[in-house]
């Protein structure tokens, strides 16, 4: 390619990728995910700790649990952006809502992906397929990776700890709260960001801290969350949003940005706190659950 050429090029490439899909959704920021990853850690059997070891070294579960946000500044991984979620809307059913096509992939099936592919020791690689779509429904690009057990582990648990936050199983029209423009506490932002991250910096812990103040379940909690599944997870997440959603009276005549922003302050953190700490220690302890079981032998 010679000089002349590289202006073209560039401009084709950037006007390519300004056409995709870039809705970003993250889920609980860096401290959300490396408190659930650090409750897991501290519930862990020696065997789970002893195969966690072989495969990440001296990494801990909390440092692995961002990775997979971190590499969307790398458009190669464009195409695991749908893992993060899943949509459904207040008045479907989980019996006949509407799933993504499976080139494209929820936070449900690569979550069974994944599990397959580390329960299975002889396994070192997995190929992982998926489908960039554009602002346009013709523009459609198709990546793959190829990962190793490091990266599946650290895929694994940043996504539990994605399908806790309740804006994760989020409805459609609004993107699970990323088009829901809220002020906090005299700051313009967005709901998502607000679950996403001012909650937890709000109580001014680190996550250690944090950790160490959630993790007090009782074993027969801890035993009553691990038999429940990856779908039952959804399911709580979906039926506590209506809490995340309660404006108190902003809520009446409020629908994505047709009036005012809600304003959120003293009041709404004090009743979303407890939904918080609850969903960070449910996905600590079951992050702990399945990796015991996934290395238990």
């Amino acid at each position: 390619m010679n000089s002349r050429e590289t202006p073209f090029a560039l401009l084709l490439l950037v006007t390519l990728f300004s056409l995709l899909d870039t809705n970003t959704v993250y889920a609980w920021g860096q401290d959300g995910h490396r408190v659930t990853a650090e409750i897991a850690e501290r519930n862990l059997t020696p065997k789970a700790v002893a195969a966690i070891r072989k495969i990440a070294g001296p990494e801990t579960l909390a440092e692995l649990s961002t990775w997979a946000d971190d590499i969307r500044s790398d458009g190669t991984w464009d195409f695991a952006q749908p893992w993060h979620y899943i949509s459904i809307d207040d008045e479907e059913s989980w019996d006949d809502f509407e799933r993504v096509p499976e080139e494209k992939g929820d936070v449900l099936l690569i979550l069974e992906k994944l599990e397959t592919f580390l329960l299975d020791p002889d396994k070192k690689t997995l190929e992982l397929p998926g489908i960039v779509s554009g602002k346009s429904s013709k523009l459609k690009i198709s990546q793959k990776k190829e990962i190793g057990r490091k990266e599946a582990l650290a895929f694994y648990v940043h996504f539990i700890g994605d399908i806790h936050q309740p804006l994760h199983v989020g409805r459609r029209d609004d993107q699970g709260g990323n088009k829901i423009q809220v002020e906090w506490f005299g700051e313009e932002t967005t709901l998502h960001k607000v679950w996403d991250e001012k909650l937890i910096e709000s109580l001014n812990l680190s996550y250690t801290e944090f950790s160490t103040f959630l993790n007090r379940a009782s074993e027969s909690d801890k035993e009553k969350w691990a038999k429940s599944s990856y779908l039952d997870w959804a399911k709580e997440s979906k039926e506590i949003r209506g809490q995340v959603y309660d404006f108190g009276a902003q809520r009446k005549n409020y629908f994505l940005n047709v009036v005012e922003p809600p304003v959120l302050s003293y009041d709404y953190r004090s009743k979303t706190l407890p939904l918080v700490r609850e969903r960070l220690l449910k996905g600590g302890v079951r992050l702990a659950a399945k990796l015991n079981k996934l290395f238990s032998n």
